[in-house]
């Protein structure tokens, strides 16, 4: 008697593309989390876990409590940093009227960007990611490690980053006045 023959499992569309990625192929996407493309390539970063979420939802209200009412926290918007190149930080503070339905937000309304690292990107949130906020003019970049938890404040300086404050609570007093707790936050 022969053995059954198994179905092969059709690979997802998106394993077969040959050519670079564009924003066109991008946003034909099915909508999933996590997926960004960098010059013609996708990124995916695993989900994290519910402690980043947590810590990323807590962030988002002392933000949006205090942002002034011209300003939006976005939680994981789709930010158009150049042509073909679209990152999905964490949390945006957007300035300037934003169309809430919008797939992409344009990344020259963006005034601080945070990410917030997880194991499965932590080299990417530390060294691509600031390099290409910054080449997109994005002046603040808060970079938040979970263990501590603590917080890195970067100002875009001369088209760097440069640190302007670190540690468990940090303080912006621009783009407006904040204290973000992390310790607390994170609890």
């Amino acid at each position: 008697m022969a053995a059954p023959q198994q179905e092969e499992e059709e690979a997802p569309g998106f394993l077969h593309h040959s050519e670079p990625w564009t924003e066109r192929d991008w946003l034909a996407l099915p909508e999933s989390p996590n997926v960004e493309l960098v010059d013609g390539a996708l990124v995916m970063s695993p989900s994290g876990r519910p402690r980043h979420g947590v810590l990323i939802f807590r962030l988002c209200a002392v933000l949006d409590a205090a942002a002034p009412p011209e300003q939006r926290v976005l939680t994981e918007p789709n930010l158009r940093l150049a042509p073909d190149r679209v990152l999905i930080p964490d949390v945006a503070l957007v300035a300037g009227t934003t169309d809430l339905d919008a797939m992409i937000d344009d990344a020259s309304l963006a005034v601080l960007v945070i990410e917030v690292v997880s194991p499965g990107n932590a080299a990417y949130d530390r060294m691509l990611k600031p390099r290409l906020y910054a080449e997109a003019g994005i002046r603040w970049y808060l970079r938040v490690e979970q263990e501590g938890p603590v917080g890195h404040l970067h100002e875009l300086v001369d088209g760097a980053y440069r640190e302007v404050a670190r540690g468990p609570v940090v303080e912006l007093a621009e783009p407006f006045h904040a204290t973000l707790d992390l310790p607390h936050l994170a609890r």
